[in-house]
C-alpha cells in the first residue's frame, strides 16, 4: 500500500494524547496467584497425594511443559492440524495458569480505555434490574472474568450495590466453560460485592446460534456482548452469520458489543472488513457515535487490506509471581498487551461524537531522515503526519494515541 502525505499541513500546535495507564484491580493477585493455582493443583495434578498441597515451584515446573507446548501452537497463522486444545487437560491447565491472565488483561485494558462504554452496560443493567452479559467464544469466561474484576475495583466501579448479573457463555467445549464457571463463582463468593449476585448459563454451542438459544425477550435485554478470538478460531456459515449480525447489532443495548482479536493481520483485517459491511448493510446508522473505539469516523477502514492492519499495543506489567516465572521461562517477558478490537455502541447509549480535530495514530513512529512521522487514520487511506518539531531522538507518540490537529484547509473525514 502506498501512503500519501496529507494535502494540508497540520498546525504547529498539534498535541498528543496518551490514553492508557493500565491499572490492575486489588483482587487480581489473590485470584491469579492463589485461587487459580490451587484449582489447577487439585484438579489437574496426576497424583492424589499432590492435590491437597499448596502450589509450589515444583508444580510450576511440571505444568510449564503444557504452557510451552501451547505457546508454540499459538502462532499468527494457526496450522491446519491445530488440535482442539481445550479437550486436553494438559493444555487446559496451561491456559488457565498463563494465558488466562494475559487475555484477561486485554479486556481489562479496553474497559479502562472506554470506561463510558463499561458504565453504559452497568447503567442499562441497573435500569433493567438485571445485568445480562453474553460471552461468545467464552472459553473459561475470560471476558466475563475481566468484567467482574473491574466491577470489584473501587477506582472504576465505586458503587457497592450491584444488580444481579446473569452471564450466558457460548463455546463448543463445555469442559473449559465448567473450569471457568467454577473459578468465576469462587471469585464472586470471595467478595461481598458480588456474593450471590452472579449466575452463569453454559451453552455448549457455536457462537452464531446465540439468538436462537437465548429466549428472544432476554436477548433483547442484553447489557453487553463479548466476542473473543472468534475470527481466528472458528468460521460461521455465511447465511447463519448474516442472521446473527443483523439480530445482534440491530438490537444491541447498553454497552453494545466488544470484539477482541489477536494483533495479527488476518483476523484484524477481517474485523475491519466486517465493520465496513455492518455500515453498508445498514445494521447500524453510519455515524461515529455507533463506535466506542478504536475508530473516530464511520468511513471506510483504511487498513482493511494491504500490508498494514489496525492493531494496538499498550504498555503493561501484568502482576503475579507465577505469571512472571512462566514468562521468564518462555523467554518472553510481557511488557505490552497487543490486540485488535472493535467496540460497537448501541443506539440507546451512543458514544460521544469525536472532536473533528482528533486523529488516531495507527503506526509506530517512522523515521524519515531528520524528521519523524506516524500514520494517522483517515477514511479510505491512512495519511503520513510529520510530527512538528520532533526528531527521531525526541519524544515519540505511539500506536493508538490521539493527535489533536488543525489543518489549514478542509479534511476528508467520513461519517
Amino acid at each position: 500500500m502506498n501512503f500519501k502525505p496529507h494535502p494540508k499541513t497540520p498546525s504547529p500546535s498539534s498535541k498528543v494524547q496518551r490514553l492508557l495507564s493500565l491499572s490492575f484491580p486489588p483482587a487480581w493477585p489473590w485470584f491469579f496467584d492463589e485461587a487459580i493455582p490451587s484449582y489447577i493443583k487439585s484438579h489437574f495434578s496426576p497424583r492424589e497425594s499432590w492435590k491437597t498441597k499448596p502450589f509450589d515451584k515444583e508444580d510450576a515446573r511440571f505444568f510449564f511443559k503444557g504452557i510451552e507446548e501451547l505457546s508454540d501452537l499459538f502462532t499468527e497463522e494457526r496450522p491446519k492440524g491445530m488440535p482442539a486444545y481445550f479437550q486436553h487437560p494438559k493444555y487446559r491447565s496451561a491456559y488457565l495458569l498463563y494465558f488466562l491472565p494475559l487475555q484477561t488483561a486485554k479486556f481489562l485494558a479496553l474497559f479502562q480505555l472506554h470506561l463510558k462504554a463499561f458504565q453504559a452496560a452497568l447503567d442499562h443493567g441497573r435500569k433493567n434490574q438485571r445485568l445480562r452479559v453474553v460471552d461468545l467464544g467464552a472459553g473459561p469466561g475470560t471476558a466475563s472474568l475481566s468484567f467482574l474484576l473491574t466491577l470489584l475495583d473501587p477506582k472504576f466501579c465505586p458503587e457497592k450495590n450491584l444488580p444481579p448479573i446473569e452471564f450466558h457463555w457460548f463455546d463448543t467445549n463445555e469442559t473449559i466453560m465448567k473450569d471457568g464457571k467454577f473459578l468465576v463463582e469462587q471469585l464472586a463468593s470471595h467478595f461481598p460485592k458480588l456474593r450471590e449476585k452472579v449466575q452463569i448459563h453454559l451453552h455448549p454451542s457455536v457462537w452464531w446460534k446465540a439468538p436462537l438459544e437465548i429466549p428472544r425477550e432476554i436477548y433483547r435485554e442484553i447489557s453487553l456482548t463479548f466476542m473473543g478470538h472468534l475470527l481466528n478460531e472458528s468460521k460461521a456459515p455465511q447465511r447463519e452469520a448474516q442472521i446473527f449480525w443483523e439480530k445482534t447489532i440491530k438490537h444491541a443495548q447498553g454497552g453494545g458489543i466488544l470484539w477482541v482479536e489477536p494483533a495479527a493481520r488476518k483476523p484484524s483485517q477481517l474485523l475491519s472488513t466486517l465493520r465496513d459491511g455492518f455500515f453498508e448493510a445498514e445494521f447500524m446508522e453510519k455515524s461515529p457515535t455507533r463506535i466506542w473505539g478504536p475508530c473516530l469516523h464511520a468511513g471506510q477502514c483504511p487498513l482493511a487490506s494491504g500490508r498494514d492492519w489496525c492493531h494496538f499495543s499498550y504498555p503493561a506489567h501484568i502482576p503475579g509471581k507465577w505469571f512472571k516465572q512462566f514468562s521468564e521461562a518462555l523467554g518472553s517477558e510481557r511488557h505490552w498487551i497487543k490486540l485488535s478490537y472493535l467496540w460497537l455502541a448501541s443506539s440507546s447509549y451512543p458514544a460521544p461524537l469525536p472532536d473533528a480535530k482528533l486523529r488516531r495514530v495507527i503506526s509506530d513512529p517512522l523515521n524519515q531522515g531528520q524528521k519523524q512521522s506516524v500514520l494517522i487514520c483517515e477514511p479510505e487511506t491512512p495519511q503520513h503526519w510529520v510530527i512538528p518539531g520532533r526528531s527521531p531522538t525526541s519524544e515519540k507518540c505511539g500506536r493508538g494515541d490521539l493527535i489533536n490537529i488543525t489543518y489549514t484547509g478542509p479534511t476528508r473525514r467520513g461519517g
